[in-house]
């Protein structure tokens, strides 16, 4: 009877060692919906905030690089996600209305799209509270890009151009690797 028990005992330690070690590997995704501009279109540009300084990744690699990483920092492990209490994906639209945010810090990363695009949260279509019967279309998203801020909530803004008003989008990202990548662009590179 001593040795079955030993044998559930070791069994059972197995099971919540192998669940912990899947859970801090395996990745839960915090991405919005939002797609990101093709590049043929030519939609993502890029600007350091409060400067002339502006790249639209022209170069094919770049860009491949560009949303590799982006793509990569809403990207959350498991483990992580159930201690600090996100483990749910829901992001809240607001609208933050007709004057446009100021960014200031960092990088602005912008994608512009040719066609309307139904601004989306949850995997549902966002609709006006005022207005409940209308979707939101939008043609431009924008959002700042910082250094060492790791794991944070992050703003990201819609612009509106039938009404005229900026919609914001909370969610968390870790932009630090995207923020070392667009640092090392030619644009962007420290000259000594």
């Amino acid at each position: 009877m001593k040795k079955i028990s030993q044998i559930v005992a070791y069994t059972l330690l197995g099971i919540v060692v192998i669940g912990l070690i899947l859970s801090a590997v395996l990745k839960k995704d915090f991405a919005p919906n939002i797609s990101i501009p093709s590049y043929a279109s030519g939609g993502v540009e890029i600007s350091e905030a409060g400067l002339a300084k502006y790249d639209g990744l022209s170069d094919k690699d770049n860009y491949n690089r560009f949303v590799n990483e982006y793509n990569n920092s809403f990207k959350l492990t498991i483990l992580y996600s159930v201690f600090s209490g996100k483990i749910s994906r829901d992001q809240n639209i607001s609208n933050y209305g007709k004057t446009s945010p100021s960014l200031n810090n960092g990088f602005v990363v912008t994608f512009n799209y040719p066609e309307n695009q139904v601004l989306k949260t949850n995997g549902t279509i966002y609709h006006e509270a005022t207005n409940s019967d209308n979707e939101v279309l939008f043609k431009k998203v924008f959002f700042a890009v910082e250094s060492d801020k790791g794991l944070t909530a992050h703003k990201i803004y819609f612009y509106s151009e039938a009404n005229s008003a900026y919609y914001e989008l909370e969610t968390l990202a870790n932009f630090d690797s995207l923020y070392n990548f667009i640092r090392q662009l030619p644009m962007f590179a420290e000259q000594d």
